[in-house]
């Protein structure tokens, strides 16, 4: 009875630290990409992003034949402006926030795989 008992208990502990490191390795992954994505190469929209395509036209503009105007000269690059500006905001918002997840995992994991790893080297 004791035996299955022991086995049970090192079953825990093993689980324990598998879902320490696989937590602590997440996180890892989600705050090396964006400090890679942020800092290193210093990417400030995603890949898809184009402000030129998003201010060809005015959609919000109404003209009696129910086509869009066509923006040009200063209304087009102040719109290319600002819809770079809120992207570029957007942007570095969700890295930092993806940081963030990924501290937490850190937070979470390392405990995690510190005392099941020290809980499972001590059984007898």
């Amino acid at each position: 009875m004791s035996d299955t008992k022991f086995r049970l208990r090192d079953f825990i502990n093993i689980g324990g630290v598998i879902i320490g490191i696989a937590l602590t390795a997440i996180g890892s992954i989600f705050i090396l990409n964006t400090i890679l994505k942020l800092y290193v190469f210093d990417f400030d929209t995603n890949p898809y992003f184009s402000a030129t395509e998003q201010c060809q036209y005015d959609h919000m503009a109404k003209p009696m034949d129910d086509k869009p105007k066509k923006l040009e000269g200063e209304e087009y690059e102040k719109c290319v402006t600002e819809k770079t500006i809120l992207e570029n905001d957007r942007y570095v918002r969700r890295k930092q926030e993806s940081m963030v997840d990924g501290l937490a995992m850190l937070l979470v994991g390392l405990p995690f795989w510190l005392i099941f790893g020290v809980r499972r080297r001590k059984q007898p």
